[in-house]
């Protein structure tokens, strides 16, 4: 498990951005993380990956603290997806998959078959910053999958808005690959803003709201509902349900 506890954290000592958070994320299971502009969420995704140390509370894996764990025991057993990845020198898109095989066992054939996951084995040797937003937010999935090994059972994937910049089909196939990570034993945990994503992958749901706060964390069909929404983002969401009257969407509407 990878557990929160009344986790903490501010920028400055005055305003925490991540306030007083305890949760419990399971492995086998995707939960999505929700939230408006601000709350908090990619702070938290940070600290459940050990970058930051809460001010207050724990971050535990096993029950040990993340942020004394060595770079790489914690490299061997949580990988984390940042929303940009930039690299200080012209890297081909094969070296920066394989900077994911750093702490993992996977042989040198991983990255290759992670960047075959995801579609872009073909560019293996172009430059990663020829590439578009979207092809290299494609390119830097394989590399946390190539981090993850061969078995990750037990292991968290930590990714942070991973498909924002992709188009439709990349980005269903990059969440259905995600979705299949945690099927092989991962607890994968993704911050989106796509309702539609969130409904149809999600297993778990974990709400932040504005103050930094837990409004709901728990199973995807009892807390992603629209009054819920509403209450998160100050507007009105309307359920579309499908032909078997099973929830399929979300609009938003102004109050």
């Amino acid at each position: 498990m990878l557990v929160l506890e009344e986790a903490t954290f501010g920028y400055t000592p005055a305003r925490p951005v991540v306030n007083a958070v305890t949760a419990s994320l399971a492995p086998a299971r995707l939960t999505v993380l929700l939230g408006p502009n601000g709350a908090g969420k990619s702070t938290l995704l940070r600290l459940l990956a050990g970058l930051r140390a809460p001010t207050r509370g724990r971050v535990l894996f096993g029950g040990a603290p993340v942020v004394n764990m060595t770079e790489t025991a914690r490299a061997g057993c949580i990988a984390y997806m940042p929303q940009n990845s930039l690299v200080a020198f012209d890297y081909t898109v094969a070296q920066v998959a394989a900077m994911g095989l750093y702490g993992a066992r996977g042989g040198p054939t991983a990255a290759r078959e992670a960047l075959g996951s995801v579609g872009v084995l073909e560019l293996a040797e172009e430059p990663f910053a020829a590439l578009s937003a979207g092809q290299q937010q494609r390119v830097t999935l394989a590399r946390t999958l190539a981090q993850m090994g061969p078995k990750p059972e037990g292991k968290f994937l930590l990714a942070d808005e991973p498909v924002s910049a992709m188009d439709p089909v990349h980005a269903l196939g990059a969440m259905e690959l995600l979705r299949r990570t945690a099927r092989r034993g991962a607890g994968v945990v993704v911050v989106l803003h796509d309702l539609a994503l969130a409904l149809r992958f999600a297993d778990e749901v974990l709400l932040l709201g504005a103050s930094g706060r837990l409004l709901a964390c728990g199973p995807c069909a009892e807390v992603l509902r629209a009054p819920a929404l509403e209450s998160l983002f100050g507007i009105g969401f309307e359920e579309l349900r499908d032909a078997e009257r099973n929830l399929a969407a979300f609009v938003p509407v102004r109050n």
